[in-house]
This record gives C-alpha cells, structure tokens and sequence, in this order.
C-alpha cells in the first residue's frame, strides 16, 4: 500500500474544518495540554486547510511562528483563503522529509498524519526540533470504539509510535493523552542531544 493510498482526499478538505470536528477536538483547548509558549515557533505537520495550524498561531502569537506543511497544494490553498496571520507560513512538502532547515521548531505537531507516511518521519521530526523542543502525534487508535477517521488497517498502535521516536533520539516518550477513539504521543529532544 502506498502513501498516497493513505492520504486524505483532499477535495474532502473542507469537512476537516466542519463545526462537528470543532466540536469534538475543540483545539484551542486541546492544546493547551503541550505548554505551547508565546514567540515559539511551532510546526504544524499535514495542517490540511489549518484545523490546528490557526490556533497554534494564537497561542505562539505574533511574535512566534507557526510553519503549516502539507503535500496538497488544495489543502495550503484552503488554509490561505482563510486570511492566516503572517506568522503562518505555508510550506509545501513530501513527508517524510520536511523542507525545512535543522533545530528550527520548539513544538512539532502531528495530527492524524503520522498513519499516512512510509519511512521514518520520526527522524526528520527529530532533526527539525530545537534542543528542548516537544514533538507531540495525534492518531487514531486501531482498536477505537467508533468508524471517525481511517480504515484500521492504516492505523498505528501507540508502542509502534513510542518506539519509533525513542529509535530517533526523543527521550520522555509517553502516551500523554487517550480517548475511546484517538492517543497522543509526546517526547522532548534532549537539550545537549547531538546525533
């Protein structure tokens, strides 16, 4: 099965930003979990139209930048019709490289992606965080109680993400949060951790 096989659609773009989908992750709140703080710069990866891209921009504020990573130019497209403020930055890439320069991001956000990437996104989540910096993967649990999200057989269980950031070099890896449905996964990179 390929990546692409896994990937939303993204003529489907426009359900990511449904009011039952603010309802039921309500990300403002959601994230205040991570201890985001102003003037961080956060990366948003596979921000679709910005579900999560645009309340990361105002909790890091004006003074912080939030950089929105998709492959789709239609979901980039959707995020920019939506008059973002100008510390989002859009970037079109292919994961799991992230066309971005080494330890820029104090905060790596991957919501419902982490299932759609071959290869190791790990790593580059690593080498795209600043020493200190927090990764945090949102996914859908393969034994979740209700059919939100994608087949089961695209799911990842949480040990199989936990080990995959341990193997790329993040420490204080936990299963931070879990509902019926979904999990979070945290770690930090160390601070003096060179690899």
């Amino acid at each position: 099965m390929s990546n692409n096989d896994k990937r939303f659609n993204p003529e489907k773009r426009h359900n990511l930003l449904s009011e039952e989908r603010q309802a039921r992750w309500n990300p403002p709140q959601f994230l205040q979990q991570f201890a985001i703080q102003p003037a961080q710069t956060a990366l948003d990866l596979g921000c679709g139209p910005g579900f999560w891209t645009l309340p990361l921009a105002d909790i890091v504020g004006s003074a912080g930048t939030v950089w929105a990573l998709d492959v789709s130019q239609e979901m980039l497209d959707t995020l920019v019709e939506q008059q973002p403020p100008v510390h989002v930055i859009p970037v079109k890439s292919e994961l799991p490289e992230i066309d971005l320069a080494t330890a820029v991001a104090d905060f790596i956000w991957a919501a419902f992606v982490y299932h759609e990437v071959e290869g190791n996104l790990a790593a580059e989540m690593w080498r795209v965080a600043r020493p200190g910096g927090q990764a945090a993967i949102l996914e859908w649990r393969p034994d979740a109680e209700t059919q939100s999200g994608p087949p089961g057989d695209h799911r990842v269980w949480p040990d199989q993400v936990k080990l995959a950031l341990a193997q790329a070099g993040f420490t204080q890896v936990i299963e931070a949060w879990r509902d019926a449905d979904a999990y979070v996964i945290t770690a930090r990179k160390g601070e003096n951790h060179v690899k």
